[in-house]
């Protein structure tokens, strides 16, 4: 019974029921009384299996790398190596002290948005709505640059922006692990 492997069924994008097996699917090919044979849905390849109820008979071998080998591969090259398409330090934002989103600029792309009459306004109105908004960043530039204090953020992100500080600091420190860290991330920002 060791050997028996149960079938892990998955839906393609066009909603045709295949099999997942060890990074491999497989399209439905031919249906017997008591089995099922499946081929792979890569046409040059030669992988086929065969289902007996929900568990898989056999199992031929692949021409090509399973798919999550080819999205690690892609993840390697493209954000991870020393020559990536995408260097760490532009994406990594571990150091970062600003702002970890772009919620800023999509704020003010939605009071932009708000302040045109409506979607294809003529060019004149675009940049009278334009100047009043560099007019009203100018002001609220010189208040700052003569003492005004900086709207204050919502509590809730103050703190959480202190607990990430800290976790950092204990990171570098070495209190932490890398893997506590993240652990401790995670839970904080509740991605898990």
């Amino acid at each position: 019974m060791a050997g028996i492997r149960k079938v892990e069924y998955v839906m393609s994008q066009k909603g045709t029921v295949q099999v997942f097996l060890d990074g491999y699917r497989y399209d439905k090919n031919v249906v017997r009384q008591t089995c099922i044979h499946w081929k792979c849905v890569d046409s040059t390849c030669k992988g086929r299996c065969t289902t007996v109820g929900d568990f898989i008979r056999n199992v031929s071998d692949h021409t090509h790398p399973p798919e999550d080998s080819n999205f690690n591969d892609y993840l390697v090259i493209n954000w991870v190596d020393d020559d990536a398409r995408f260097p760490i330090p532009l994406w990594n934002h571990h150091q970062t002290a600003g702002p970890r989103t772009n919620n800023n600029l999509e704020g003010f792309h939605d009071r932009l948005n708000r302040s045109l009459p409506h979607r294809h306004p003529n060019i004149y109105r675009f940049v009278e709505v334009i100047k009043k908004t560099e007019c009203a960043d100018r002001t609220k530039i010189a208040q700052l640059d003569f003492g005004a204090s900086p709207p204050s953020r919502k509590r809730v992100y103050r703190e959480t922006e202190n607990r990430l500080r800290r976790l950092k600091d204990m990171l570098t420190q070495g209190q932490k692990t890398p893997i506590e860290f993240l652990d401790a991330v995670s839970h904080l920002l509740k991605l898990g």
